[in-house]
């Protein structure tokens, strides 16, 4: 089920994480979160220390939120996404990436919930 989140997001920590540190998306995963090493893009900071497996506030990066987008056809979970025809977003590369799913699309008109890079 798709949600809005405003400025952070609850993500589970898949190592101990310090506050206010830059995470990325685990692999594979659109709900836990890891360091973010030199070179790599982020979606936020942590708000606080947490140990792995716990769940840890991110201050999101981008514009503070999370959003419901429409899927043209199956993403994975964690998966990038591009723009695709009609508004909607797609896991095939077209231009630049826009995003990352945060849940998994099987179909054409699923909505679910995407942050943007």
């Amino acid at each position: 089920m798709s949600q809005f989140n405003i400025g952070s997001k609850a993500f589970v920590a898949g190592e101990a994480l310090e506050a206010y540190r830059r995470v990325k998306l685990s692999a594979g995963s659109g709900t836990q979160v890891e360091y973010a090493d030199a070179g790599e893009a982020f979606i936020g900071f942590t708000a606080a220390k947490a140990a792995q497996g716990e769940m840890v506030s991110v201050d999101l990066k981008t514009t503070g939120r999370t959003f419901k987008v429409e899927a043209n056809g199956a993403i994975a979970v964690g998966g990038n996404f591009y723009g695709a025809n009609d508004g909607k977003v797609s896991a095939t590369v077209s231009g630049s990436i826009q995003g990352r799913v945060l849940e998994a699309a099987a179909s054409d008109g699923e909505i679910i919930e995407g942050l943007l890079l």
